[in-house]
């Protein structure tokens, strides 16, 4: 049985990046039931565009129709309908963590046919405007043990300087992450990671638009004097493949929802990891289902594992299910066979009514 049931959740706090201001997450909720256990899967759809969700789940419950849930062919059969990738994570999700399930083993761990880690250290993130709130932000998450901090940019070069500042003096032992989203211009993007370097960055993410091509992008990054990561170029295998041929990325970001699933997204993480390339697993604010599941696929990283973009949670007032817990900065994989969580009682009866 698949169930695929929309969902608005409200945000707690704004979500403030370089592609706009977002207060509120969109997506549908997947429910597989097979082989006498269940699993779910999320579909997280960009957050700064204008979703319906009705819509949306019409669209997935027509890819799905006549599809043998407990086939061993049921993904293939799928991909043969060329699904969206994040409609396609969230049913493929639902179906592997179900099959995880019956067989008695964490996704992860079905995933990759190994031990996995327990826990995956995550790094904090900074989207406050102003740089007094930056850096008050910036202090709270080290107070709570965070050693990496991730700070969304801004088309505004001063504003991004000043910001980064507040928060390099509010946290002058955190590795620092700066993420342009694509907002920085050809033009001075260059000039300004130079500017920014005096920080001590980790790394910058996507510091040109993917739209330049990859040819650009591998000349900025031997140009760059901080490493550069990829997040919007590094979409599928085949732009993974560009990417690495080039030589244009020292980490790629990965998104479990952009690769279309857990099983893509494992298979891009053994091809980086073949190459040598760093692979940081993020989350784009999904509910807890979604981020159970890229925490999944961040468990098989190779370790040590890198600090992972998981820790989203406080973006939401409300959630679909139990948020992974995190301690030390680091996120647990929740115990048992499976995604290992439910959604909260009461939820499914909730979206079911509409």
């Amino acid at each position: 049985m698949i169930e695929i049931l929309p969902f608005r959740l409200p945000l707690a706090t704004e979500y403030r990046w370089a592609k706009g201001v977002q207060t509120e997450r969109r997506g549908l909720l997947v429910r597989i039931e097979a082989w006498g256990a269940e699993g779910f899967g999320e579909c997280a759809p960009p957050i700064h565009l204008e979703t319906d969700p009705q819509a949306l789940a019409a669209e997935a419950r027509a890819l799905v129709v006549g599809l043998p849930v407990a086939g061993d062919s049921f993904l293939a059969r799928l991909d043969a309908r060329r699904p969206d990738p994040r409609l396609r994570c969230g049913i493929a999700a639902a179906w592997l963590s179900a099959r995880a399930a019956a067989s008695g083993l964490s996704l992860a761990a079905f995933l990759a046919g190994r031990p996995v880690p327990a826990r995956v250290p995550v790094n904090g993130l900074v989207t406050e405007a102003s740089p007094e709130a930056a850096a008050a932000r910036a202090a709270a998450l080290v107070a709570e043990g965070f050693r990496t901090i991730k700070v969304k940019c801004s088309e505004d070069r001063a504003a991004d300087l000043s910001r980064v500042a507040a928060i390099r003096a509010a946290a002058p032992s955190a590795a620092l992450r700066l993420d342009a989203n694509e907002a920085w211009q050809p033009g001075w993007a260059l000039e300004h990671v130079r500017a920014l370097s005096r920080f001590g960055l980790d790394y910058v993410e996507q510091p040109l638009p993917a739209a330049c091509g990859i040819a650009a992008l591998a000349a900025f990054r031997r140009a760059s004097p901080v490493r550069i990561a990829l997040d919007e170029s590094a979409t599928d295998p085949e732009s993974l493949e560009a990417i690495l041929a080039a030589g244009a990325a020292d980490v790629i970001i990965l998104k479990t929802q952009r690769a279309g699933g857990p099983d893509r997204a494992a298979a891009m993480i053994r091809r980086a990891a073949a190459a040598g390339v760093q692979v940081t697993v993020t989350v784009s604010l999904e509910s807890a289902i979604g981020t159970a599941v890229a925490l999944h696929v961040a468990a098989l990283l190779p370790e040590p594992l890198p600090d992972c973009g998981l820790a989203m949670g406080r973006f939401l007032a409300e959630d679909l299910g139990p948020m992974p817990a995190i301690g030390a900065a680091a996120m647990a994989l929740p115990a048992g066979a499976g995604l290992g969580l439910s959604p909260f009682p009461g939820v499914l009866s909730r979206l079911r009514a509409g």
